[in-house]
């Protein structure tokens, strides 16, 4: 049988991420880059993204179309009234002003535009402008990119229509389950639909596919070991290893614990299996004591395994098994 390619490795152990996760830890641990690279490629994904171009394409007409909603405020009016007369309150006001009986405290009706509908359509708007930011303001490279330029654009798009008469003041929140569900369902849910799409994307902005493409050949081959021990661990079900999770800069699962590695060499990198340290030689040309030299250098005090072939990895299992057994019974 073929082996899967790297590509496939690597979307098996994505599709093993506990849902939802926070995106930029979590990558981060996955493909072994530093937070702010994956901080400025994600922005760069989502800005440029189709839901972003979608969403701006369509604020024109959406601004237009703002949902709304009446509201009534208490208002003092002398001499005449403008909305239902507030009685209790009117008698109250005149007490106060020598009984003036041409003071009336009336129920003001107004539109009001902070509603959930338009909260949703900040929200995203907010998303696109900060990946806009994110993508720019943390690159390395030349900025007459086109790629940067365009993210450069629509970020500050978002930032108009941010800022836009309308929408100025309606609150910066975080969208309630309820805020989503009623703008899923409401009469204008068409309106608001590109900025729906804008949230579903936020939640995670880049495929498998295009989180593989920063993977470096090390990583790719630790991938591969990572999904070898939790595939021999699950086999004819004889342990259930939970999804992935990020912490502390490393995936956690179980018993494992996967350090994706450092682009400077510095750190752990490898799985930890209880406290056997298990890994794949940094450099494919090294011979296996080479290696294993370089690997027990870099491990510290831990006790470690070079897996170079298939067969090494379940080797590498009754190792740690032998180890976690030698130290129960000390």
């Amino acid at each position: 049988m073929a082996l899967p390619s790297d590509e496939e490795v690597f979307v098996a152990l994505h599709e093993r991420l506990a849902r939802p996760f926070e995106v930029i830890g979590t990558v981060a641990a996955l493909v072994g880059e530093p937070n702010a690279a994956v901080t400025h490629g994600v922005g760069l994904a989502m800005a440029t993204s189709h839901e972003a171009q979608v969403l701006l394409d369509a604020m024109p007409s959406a601004v237009r179309s703002l949902a709304t909603s009446l509201q009534s405020q208490n208002e003092r009016c002398i001499g005449e009234l403008r909305g239902p007369v507030l009685w209790s309150e009117t008698m109250s006001a005149r007490a106060s002003s020598f009984g003036d009986r041409d003071l009336f405290i009336c129920a003001s009706p107004s539109r009001a535009y902070d509603i959930d509908e338009n909260r949703v359509l900040v929200a995203a708007l907010r998303i696109v402008r900060e990946a806009g930011r994110d993508a720019t303001d943390r690159t390395t490279g030349p900025l007459d990119d086109p790629i940067l330029r365009m993210a450069r654009r629509i970020g500050a798009a978002a930032t108009h229509w941010l800022d836009h008469p309308s929408l100025a003041p309606i609150s910066r929140v975080k969208p309630t389950p309820r805020a989503l569900k009623r703008t899923r369902s409401g009469k204008h849910r068409r309106t608001y639909q590109p900025a729906l799409d804008v949230l579903d994307r936020a939640v995670e902005p880049l495929s498998a596919e295009e989180a593989f493409r920063w993977c470096r050949p090390v990583v790719r081959r630790r991938h591969r070991l990572l999904l070898g021990l939790v595939d021999r661990l699950e086999q004819d079900g004889r342990r259930h290893v939970p999804h992935f999770r990020a912490e502390h800069g490393a995936l956690l699962a179980g018993p494992l614990v996967f350090h994706a590695g450092r682009t400077d060499g510095a750190g752990l990198a490898g799985v930890l299996l209880g406290s056997l340290l298990i890994d794949v030689p940094a450099d494919p040309s090294f011979d296996r004591v080479t290696a294993e030299n370089e690997l027990a250098s870099r491990a510290g005090n831990r006790s470690t395994f070079l897996v170079i072939d298939e067969d090494d990895v379940d080797r590498a299992l009754l190792r740690a098994v032998e180890l976690t057994g030698a130290r129960h019974a000390s």
